[in-house]
């Protein structure tokens, strides 16, 4: 038999004996820099990195403290609408020096916004009041907080329009009131005409009115009648409208029977007859 074949399962023991009897050791030579870069390196960075993160987060922590209270200040002075006034202690005042601050703030630049919504608001309320003085007044102060927003532009030609409507309706109504001062001046011309020369205009729609605005209208026919006895003409173009007309005034002198004759036209007069 061969010496190699027979030394080697001794060989092979000796290795397996001396492996089991070496005991792991703190001082024993350091693993290999493979072994450790996936597991410890990795763990080591995160560590470094939420170090680094709260230490970042404390500083702006220190530096939004005081933006976070300029802002709280800014939204409770808004509340109590202490909106550029006291000097020291109002809502523009406070979100001014948070953007100063915070360019970007959201809270604050949305606070701003709040303030001029507030001011427009307040000068439609007293356009529609008719105090343009104080709408003007208003947007004035809305501009003062933010001149840019688009809003303040927006207001004020709503403010213009409806001043101009309103200036519009108004003339409107001097032109009507005018016109019909006029037809009122020309019927009383007319009718005062008509009462020289006996003759009495009744309105066409007459019979569309109350009894006693009716009676109203046709007076002045039966005071002249009962006054001079005269026949009358009457001039209507529906004949029962006619036969009405004359039954009032008949009824309404009972001295004597007045005379009459209608005619079918379209007149509307009554005119007294000269016997």
């Amino acid at each position: 038999m061969n010496k190699n074949l027979i030394s080697l399962p001794f060989f092979v023991l000796f290795i397996i004996g001396c492996q089991q009897n070496v005991a792991p050791s703190s001082d024993s030579a350091p693993i290999a820099e493979s072994e450790v870069t996936n597991d410890q390196f990795e763990s080591a960075t995160l560590v470094q990195n939420q170090v680094e993160a709260i230490a970042v987060e404390k500083e702006l922590t220190a530096f939004e403290k005081l933006t976070l209270n300029l802002i709280e200040r800014g939204e409770q002075a808004l509340s109590a609408q202490r909106l550029l006034t006291p000097e020291e202690d109002n809502a523009n005042l406070y979100f001014q020096a948070a953007l100063g601050r915070d360019p970007r703030n959201f809270r604050a630049t949305q606070g701003i916004a709040n303030i001029v919504e507030v001011y427009t608001s307040w000068a439609w309320a007293s356009a529609v009041g008719r105090d343009y003085k104080q709408a003007d007044r208003y947007l004035g102060l809305a501009r003062s907080v933010n001149p840019e927003d688009p809003l303040i532009e927006e207001m004020t030609v709503q403010i213009r329009d409806l001043k101009t409507r309103r200036t519009e309706e108004a003339q409107y109504r001097v032109r009507q009131a005018t016109t019909a001062n006029s037809n009122d001046k020309t019927a009383g011309q007319n009718e005062e005409e008509s009462v020289q020369k006996g003759v009495y205009t009744l309105p066409e729609t007459l019979f569309s009115l109350s009894d006693e605005e009716i009676i109203n209208k046709v007076q002045p026919i039966i005071d002249e009648v009962a006054k001079t006895e005269q026949s009358i003409a009457i001039y209507w173009p529906n004949d029962k409208e006619a036969r009405l007309i004359y039954q009032i005034i008949n009824s309404r002198i009972p001295e004597f029977r007045v005379r009459a004759m209608t005619f079918r036209q379209a007149d509307h007069t009554v005119e007294l007859q000269q016997d």
